[in-house]
């Protein structure tokens, strides 16, 4: 019994202990609450802000173009031969009308002799019936069957000496002659080829690039325009003009095949080489840009965080989104067809950490470029 009373007077007091330590807590906490504490003061994000320019851009399309040298032959046999000797070599520079391939000939000299010989007796044959004519000791018939005899062999002459030179290949033009594996003593068919021939204009250098483009752009561009070659082995454009456009649409694509003009072309160019072309059509329309980074996307859309001055102490600069709706992206800079102003201010780096009305601290201004009213081709892909 002493020890029931003992357990139950054992818990009273354990339960007023723990009781009187919960209190000093809560009562220790209601004073705590009860001290006015000290608002702290709110640490602005530290980004790079820049200003929104303005800048003016013209619709404009890309295509896929072919280079082609302004002459351009397949070197081939037109007679049937034994190769003789070869006097250049491939991927030489070959000058004009100079030899290139000799054929066997020999045969065809022979029969050269043989009708020089036969045109010479008919010669001496017309002129004694000439002489024969004048004192009428022979007919007329006599005389014109001695003229034409002469004029058969005349012709013969003539033919062979235009089969020799047929069988001795030489080049139209100066040009740079392909690869080629041909050897004397080897048998050539009729029409066999040889090699390309790649025209060089040695005063004032240039290459053809036909390209197709779409009917839209075709309505826009004439003899004359400028069209720019995005060279890949250079950071600015080349500048190309148009010389020709053909005078009907392809029945399939609708596009329209057109001719550039590309002077004094890189060494890297080859005839046969495909290069990017830019094509500006239309006018200029007014829009506004700013530096890449400043753009943040998200599943709502394209946004800016745009610096601006808070309401309640203009000294300070907040930073609140924007959605806008971006162009074309050129370099370092993107254009803005909707969403912003010229003069307006950006966040260009450090957005990632920033949310809509933050306080922020710019540290350094982005650089802008200056050229605010240069023309830069928007995102219109040509066919």
């Amino acid at each position: 019994m002493r020890s029931i009373w003992t357990n139950i007077v054992a818990s009273i007091l354990l339960i007023l202990i723990v009781g009187c330590f919960l209190w000093l807590i809560v009562s220790r906490r209601q004073a705590m609450d009860s001290v006015p504490q000290q608002e702290q003061p709110e640490m602005p994000e530290t980004v790079k802000i820049a200003t929104v320019l303005s800048i003016e851009l013209s619709s404009s399309a890309t295509a896929i173009g072919t280079v082609l040298a302004p002459k351009s032959i397949q070197l081939r046999t037109e007679l049937v031969g034994m190769v003789s000797q070869v006097f250049f070599k491939p991927g030489e520079l070959v000058e004009e009308n100079q030899e290139l391939v000799h054929f066997d000939t020999r045969v065809e000299e022979l029969q050269l002799k043989s009708a020089e010989a036969i045109r010479e007796i008919h010669e001496s044959t017309y002129r004694r019936s000439e002489q024969a004519s004048n004192v009428r000791a022979i007919s007329e018939l006599e005389l014109e069957q001695a003229k034409s005899l002469l004029a058969q062999a005349n012709a013969e002459v003539e033919r062979l000496k235009v089969v020799i030179e047929k069988k001795r290949l030489r080049a139209p033009f100066r040009a740079r002659a392909g690869l080629f594996d041909i050897h004397p003593g080897q048998y050539l068919p009729e029409g066999t080829p040889i090699t390309m021939l790649q025209g060089i204009e040695e005063t004032e250098p240039y290459v053809h690039i036909d390209f197709m483009m779409s009917q839209l752009v075709a309505d826009y561009l004439k003899l004359g325009d400028c069209v720019s070659v995005l060279a890949s082995e250079k950071k600015e454009p080349i500048p190309a003009t148009i010389i020709a456009i053909d005078s009907q649409a392809d029945k399939v694509t609708r596009n329209v095949m057109a001719r550039a003009e590309l002077k004094n072309p890189p060494e890297t160019l080859q005839p046969n080489d495909s290069v990017r072309l830019e094509m500006k059509f239309g006018q200029p329309v007014p829009m506004v840009k700013i530096p890449f980074t400043a753009l943040r996307n998200a599943p709502s859309g394209a946004f800016v965080y745009v610096a601006q001055h808070d309401p309640k102490d203009s000294a300070k600069l907040r930073a609140y989104t924007r959605n806008v709706k971006p162009g074309a992206s050129f370099g370092e800079f993107v254009t803005i067809k909707e969403g912003l102003k010229e003069g307006e201010t950006v966040v260009t780096d450090g957005s990632f950490k920033l949310r809509g009305g933050v306080l922020i601290a710019p540290v350094e201004k982005a650089p802008s470029d200056s050229q605010s009213g240069v023309n830069f081709g928007a995102g219109h892909s040509g066919e």
